[in-house]
């Protein structure tokens, strides 16, 4: 695992180029389109929100507090820190992923502990990816029905067959992962060698502990829907029904899963929400100020993120948790 995060490291560092090219369009394209919409009516539209802006400021914490658990279950009794000390390392972890395509804020999870303590971490770390991967796949392949709401978006058939095929694609996922020989392929140190192991650590914990897999899936997947409550709180703030919420949940989290190399998504998620939004029937003023005041949401939690990473670094280093002797949850070989 360690040399996978170094790798990830390295990679993110040779395309950083890449990553501020991206950055760069995605900025001047938002840009655009706020100029496209007009920019003056776009804050009348905003100021409708007036101080109830904090509410849309403050909820993704009932997210971030889910998936927090998802990662925490996996982790032995003995080891898991205090829970505000998880929920710190959590967040700085999303604001080095948002600005780093993902990868770039895992490591923190695991430098929260003091550096003993580390290795006990780091399969609960690798499966807590795969369990958030899964219920990311859940989410999306569930969306994949939500056009049978409004038949004027996509046809009933096209929904059925969408749906049908992304659950097909998450089961063989699975099956995959259960039941496919990839111990030949486990020697050596190359990238194909590693995703083996990582996949023998996942297949071993599914039939190990099956019931904290599942859990961790589920909180997961609660922490991705918790989003469909965000925009319906943003909609009924801007005067626009809150039915049209599981619409735009699933919008940006393919968004964001399509964007994922872009920092923060930037661009990528505010031109699907906003698509959606006017193929809804909503107004392109009031859909550029949801997509401007979820942006200011999410740069806010970035910027916490980074205050906090500090703080993490520092917890890890002083090693405050007392800790017992630590008895692995999965006894599987560290990747």
């Amino acid at each position: 695992m360690r040399s996978m995060a170094i790798g990830s490291g390295k990679q993110f560092r040779g395309t950083g180029w890449l990553s501020v090219a991206l950055l760069a369009a995605g900025v001047t394209a938002l840009a655009v389109l706020l100029r496209r919409v007009g920019a003056e009516s776009v804050l009348r539209s905003i100021e409708r929100v007036g101080p109830n802006l904090v509410w849309v400021l403050v909820a993704p914490v009932i997210g971030m507090v889910l998936h927090c658990c998802g990662w925490l279950i996996l982790l032995p009794k003995s080891l898991r820190p205090h829970p505000a000390m998880a929920l710190a390392a959590y967040v700085a972890s999303q604001a080095g992923d948002e600005l780093g395509a993902g990868v770039a804020g895992e490591p923190l999870k695991a430098l929260v502990f003091r550096p003993g303590l580390r290795s006990g971490s780091l399969v609960a770390l690798a499966l807590d990816n795969g369990t958030h991967i899964a219920a990311t796949a859940l989410l999306l392949a569930g969306a994949a029905f939500l056009p049978w709401g409004s038949t004027s978006l996509v046809s009933a058939r096209t929904c059925a067959w969408a749906g049908a095929t992304s659950f097909s694609l998450v089961a063989l996922a699975v099956t995959f992962i259960l039941v496919a020989p990839l111990r030949r392929w486990n020697a050596g140190s190359g990238r194909l060698a590693r995703f083996m192991r990582l996949l023998d650590v996942a297949r071993a914990a599914l039939l190990l502990r099956p019931r904290l897999v599942l859990g961790s899936v589920l909180l997961h997947l609660a922490g991705k829907l918790w989003i469909v409550a965000e925009m319906a709180l943003l909609l009924a703030l801007l005067g626009l029904s809150p039915t049209l919420a599981p619409w735009l949940g699933a919008a940006s989290v393919l968004a964001s899963v399509a964007g994922a190399a872009i920092p923060g998504q930037m661009g990528a998620v505010e031109a699907a929400v906003f698509a959606a939004c006017t193929a809804l029937g909503v107004d392109a003023p009031s859909a550029m100020a949801l997509v401007l005041l979820r942006r200011l949401r999410g740069g806010l939690w970035i910027a916490l993120g980074l205050l906090l990473t500090r703080m993490v670094l520092a917890h890890g280093k002083a090693g405050a948790d007392p800790v017992r002797q630590v008895r692995p949850v999965f006894h599987t070989p560290c990747v």
